[in-house]
């Protein structure tokens, strides 16, 4: 059964290469991928009727992620993207959202535009594809998914390098100088 998402975008930033629809477009496809593949291969879930997902987007600068990054993980610098997970996707949380007729809120990703773009053109990938990236990096994030242990970082690395590949896009972690 499918399960639907609601993906609430922000800006903070303006004027990025996609407009909104298309950044919508591009999220709700990423994140309908990431939820079939952890659906069909990760998790059993009992799925209630009328049960939704929800998640924030935020489009935002270097210098916002530089505040979150600081704040929440120590590191004052900016980054690409950060992800913060709210609910865990279970059968309990699952039940309890369709109880109480509210979407289960998966969580938050911030995306800073200036250090997408510039990554973007360091890596010589597209824009897009850089976003597609970092945004499926941030949902696997929210469904579970995490890279601090080595087999960790092995296992969802793979996952975003096959679901990419359905998009038709490059593995992100090969070099394009080799």
């Amino acid at each position: 059964m499918p399960l639907p998402c609601d993906l609430i975008q922000s800006f903070e930033a303006e004027n990025w290469p996609l407009d909104e629809d298309d950044l919508k477009n591009l999220a709700d496809r990423l994140f309908n991928l990431a939820l079939a593949s952890v659906l069909n291969e990760e998790v059993e879930l009992e799925i209630p009727e009328a049960t939704s997902l929800e998640i924030s987007l935020l489009y935002t600068d270097d210098g916002h992620i530089q505040e979150l990054n600081r704040d929440f993980r120590g590191k004052d610098k900016p980054t690409n993207v950060l992800s913060f997970p709210d609910t865990p996707l279970s059968n309990e949380a699952l039940a309890q959202s369709a109880a109480w007729q509210e979407p289960l809120f998966l969580g938050d990703i911030a995306i800073a535009k200036e250090t997408l773009i510039r990554e973007a053109e360091e890596q010589s990938k597209s824009f897009e594809d850089h976003l597609s990236h970092l945004l499926l990096h941030g949902i696997l994030h929210l469904v579970g998914y995490d890279h601090i242990e080595d087999d960790e970082a092995e296992e969802m690395e793979a996952l975003e390098i096959k679901l990419l590949a359905k998009m038709g896009i490059d593995n992100p972690y090969q070099s394009g100088d080799s």
